[in-house]
């Protein structure tokens, strides 16, 4: 598996928004995580890359927390997006 748990490193840094204190992935980890979460959001991902992900969102609360704020936050921008392009053909 891609991503390994039970990692004891716990600093913070600002500089990575994504990583939570209470994660039981290291910073690095949690920003490949979100990298394979936007691939994945986008159907880019494929066979066993798509399954870890998948994995990942059911083992983790972690990571279902961040693929449910990821998948409403592009829901909400679709939106916006179709109704700025409405007004604008009107």
């Amino acid at each position: 598996m891609l991503f390994r748990r039970g990692m004891t490193s716990r600093k913070t840094n600002p500089k990575v928004g994504v990583y939570r204190p209470d994660s039981p992935y290291s910073e690095k980890e949690c920003e490949e995580i979100i990298q394979k979460l936007e691939l994945f959001l986008d159907g880019q991902l494929k066979g066993k890359e798509k399954e870890e992900v998948e994995q990942l969102i059911q083992q983790c609360e972690y990571c279902a927390e961040q693929y449910q704020f990821e998948r409403k936050l592009r829901t909400l921008l679709s939106r916006s997006w179709q109704h700025i392009s409405q007004e604008a053909q009107d």
